[in-house]
């Protein structure tokens, strides 16, 4: 079969493929997948170039990719067809999901072995040119569950900054934030996502155009917000403290973010952490299934592309989500 291997850290050209991988077995609590698509995150380029935590100890050569859609083939000795059937996992459905923290394995291969913990059946409505949506979600969709629920626990009348309203996980944000009852949203984005941001139910601040703080103190008439969610960290963290409220918390979503800065000041800050689990994943369904979820895909690319696709994911400017297509 093939797959996206890399033995060593680097640039894009490290990722190659290796054409003849042997077949995974399912281990224990395990079903093997057909990967149809796979979903591209920048944690996938940072582990690939050795500059996440997650590289470290990390054995090569390594698979690549967090997040997928494909179909079940079968399962580890100890799940059977009865217990297969009653997580809805049975041999033929589709299924989305990413591995868990501790799996350092990669998703960017034509069959895996993953945990069935780590995935959830895709509802039999969803017509199959829909299925790339499906393959970035797992791992944006519950980034932003921990972000909104977890870490900044959003309640109802809070007023929320969101930096990067238009990317994978921004575009998740954005609902799940007014969803959990907060009373305005602003989000930062280029003019050209404007619209989009709008349709997604916040009020857009084209960074490109005008002085975003500046901005978003007339909006709210000096006083800022309660909740500040960033999910681009490097240049908008420390600007975005003067713009809190008293008692306001700050999220940034890199995991190595330093909180110091805030800190130091009194102010609240918080790194989310993913937490995986059958019912965030179905979660995410539901609002898949009623809209309110509407993730964008801007672009799908062979599996042979992948160092291309790596080149866009690291500008930093992807509207919505990329995409593997595994088969082709």
């Amino acid at each position: 079969m093939r797959e996206i291997l890399f033995d060593r850290f680097g640039g894009p050209d490290v990722l190659t493929i290796r054409p003849e991988s042997p077949r995974p077995e399912a281990g224990e609590g395990e079903v093997l997948v057909e990967v149809a698509y796979a979903g591209l995150n920048p944690l996938d380029h940072k582990i690939r170039d050795g500059s996440s935590g997650r590289a470290e100890g990390l054995e090569l050569p390594a698979g690549t990719g967090r997040e997928m859609v494909g179909t079940v083939l079968s399962a580890g000795p100890d799940l059977d067809e009865a217990e297969l059937a009653s997580r809805g996992l049975a041999p033929g459905t589709r299924v989305f999901g990413m591995r868990g923290p501790q799996d350092q394995r990669g998703v960017m291969a034509e069959v895996i072995a993953i945990s069935a913990d780590d995935l959830a059946p895709i509802p039999d409505s969803v017509p199959e040119e829909n299925l790339p949506r499906w393959a970035g979600l797992a791992l944006a969709g519950l980034t932003a569950i921990a972000t909104v629920r977890d870490a900044a626990g959003i309640r109802e009348g809070h007023t929320v900054l969101i930096h990067g309203g238009s990317g994978g996980v921004g575009q998740l944000l954005i609902p799940m934030a007014l969803e959990a009852g907060a009373a305005r949203v602003w989000a930062t984005g280029r003019a050209a996502n404007a619209e989009r941001i709008r349709e997604l139910g916040a009020e857009p601040i084209a960074y490109d155009e005008v002085d975003w703080q500046q901005a978003l103190r007339e909006a709210t008439d000096g006083e800022g917000v309660d909740v500040v969610l960033d999910t681009h960290y490097f240049s908008t963290f420390e600007p975005s403290l003067e713009l809190l409220r008293p008692g306001g918390i700050v999220v940034p979503l890199p995991s190595l973010a330093d909180l110091s800065p805030a800190r130091d000041r009194g102010i609240r800050a918080a790194i989310p952490a993913i937490v995986p689990g059958r019912d965030r994943l179905d979660h995410l369904v539901q609002g898949m299934r009623s809209g309110i979820y509407p993730l964008e895909v801007s672009q799908v690319f062979p599996l042979a592309q992948i160092a291309d696709a790596h080149r866009v994911l690291e500008e930093g400017h992807t509207r919505g989500k990329l995409v593997i297509d595994v088969r082709a």
